[in-house]
């Protein structure tokens, strides 16, 4: 399964960097690239009031149907690529598809984690399933650009149809069922019985969903200043290096999870974790060094892996089971809306604000600027540290916070098994 999940993913980004070169070199305009991204996030959005599918059927059933379905665009885009009729909106559609199956596929596949491994393995499956989007930021920028120079983009929707394929295969092979649900809560597998769920029991996980919506947003920031910083300082040409740098960095970050596991402290290793990612922001934005923005990149995200096994495991341990397809699919549908609105703001923020305010003149050239230069490209920095600055104070207070203290104690197995033999005592025991 996690291999067939993993090579899907990489198919899938360097399906993504191929669409993105080929629309560029068609029109030259940077606008039909924002318009596919649009169209490859509205469906996350869109699908949303319906991801309480995910918990009615079996989820082993539910990521064949959204992957098989997700293959349909890319199908369609070939289809119409080799009869020579292949607009740009074609290739539109085909990643609103995809993005739909997507949506959907997400949060099956996560909700099944828990019946493919045993519970002591929840966080190492959690931190290896970061593997295949690392491994897909590497390879994807490498191999794109030359297999759409030298075949066209029909050689990436093949790649992309292939790669989905397998994953259906690799599901289809594995035979699991769900857990079983907890007959200790209330759960008509609506969408109001989660909410109810979580203003009662699950209160805690409702600061940790927050304030994980919160740090996507700030995230949005980080991705629009980090591109604009490493290709102002290493040009077009070695602004892809960063890239690189960094899914090597998620590459053994989600190694060395895998291999680890993720700590009992599951809240604290999220904190610590965004304190190192702001750490990392802040380095990258110093100075106009190529070599100390990827010093900062690598040290930033080889962290997310581990930030985001924490967090997968504490939700797969602490939410009833009949409810983790929706309470996936709420966190991937708040964090993939928050992404296009955060994207938006940073550039407002970048162009309007910061630039002016660090360039020649500027109300901060005379101190910030001493620190982390002057000019154009350098407004973008500002932003950079500043998100890490604020990173590194959102990990602090968690630390520090209540909801970790809430949420730290992980009963063991060994642990379960003593309080099952307990209540057994008392149960049998005569009065």
């Amino acid at each position: 399964m996690w291999a067939g999940q993993s090579l899907s993913e990489i198919g899938s980004t360097l399906s993504g960097v191929g669409v993105a070169v080929y629309v560029f070199l068609e029109t030259g305009s940077a606008a039909w690239l924002g318009v596919l991204a649009a169209f490859a996030s509205v469906p996350y959005l869109v699908t949303a009031p319906v991801l309480s599918l995910t918990d009615r059927f079996s989820r082993r059933s539910t990521m064949i149907a959204a992957d098989t379905f997700a293959v349909v665009g890319p199908a369609v885009a070939l289809v119409m690529a080799i009869a020579g009729q292949l607009q740009i909106w074609h290739l539109a559609v085909a990643g609103f598809l995809g993005g739909v199956g997507n949506a959907v596929q997400g949060p099956a596949a996560q909700a099944a984690v828990p019946a493919l491994v045993a519970p002591e393995a929840l966080g190492r499956a959690n931190g290896l399933g970061q593997l295949g989007q690392a491994t897909g930021i590497v390879l994807g920028p490498v191999l794109a650009t030359p297999l759409v120079a030298r075949w066209g983009i029909e050689a990436v929707l093949i790649v992309d149809i292939v790669t989905f394929m397998i994953a259906v295969l690799a599901t289809a092979s594995v035979r699991f069922d769900d857990l079983p649900p907890d007959s200790s809560v209330a759960d008509d597998k609506s969408w109001s019985a989660l909410f109810a769920w979580l203003r009662t029991d699950g209160r805690p996980l409702t600061a940790v969903l927050g304030l994980m919506a919160g740090v996507n947003f700030l995230l949005a920031f980080f991705n629009v200043s980090l591109l604009v910083v490493a290709t102002d300082i290493g040009g077009t040409a070695r602004a892809g290096v960063v890239l690189g740098a960094a899914g090597a960095a998620m590459i053994v970050g989600s190694i060395i999870s895998g291999h680890r596991g993720v700590a009992d402290d599951r809240v604290g290793t999220f904190a610590r974790g965004l304190m190192l990612a702001g750490g990392g922001f802040v380095v990258a934005s110093l100075r106009t060094s190529l070599v100390l923005v990827i010093i900062g990149v690598v040290i930033a995200l080889g962290s997310m892996p581990a930030v985001k096994a924490a967090t997968s495991t504490l939700f797969h341990e602490r939410v009833p089971s009949s409810m983790h397809g929706r309470m996936f699919g709420l966190r991937t549908a708040l964090a993939r809306s928050l992404e296009p609105l955060g994207s938006v703001a940073a550039g407002f923020v970048i162009a309007r604000l910061a630039t002016p305010a660090v360039d020649d003149g500027g109300a901060l050239a005379g101190n910030v600027g001493t620190v982390i230069g002057v000019g154009p490209g350098r407004g973008a920095a500002l932003v950079l540290g500043l998100v890490g600055m604020v990173l590194v104070a959102i990990g602090v207070w968690l630390g520090r916070s209540g909801t970790r203290a809430a949420l730290r104690h992980v009963p063991s197995p060994q642990e379960l098994d003593t309080v099952e033999e307990l209540a057994g005592d008392v149960i049998s025991a005569p009065r």
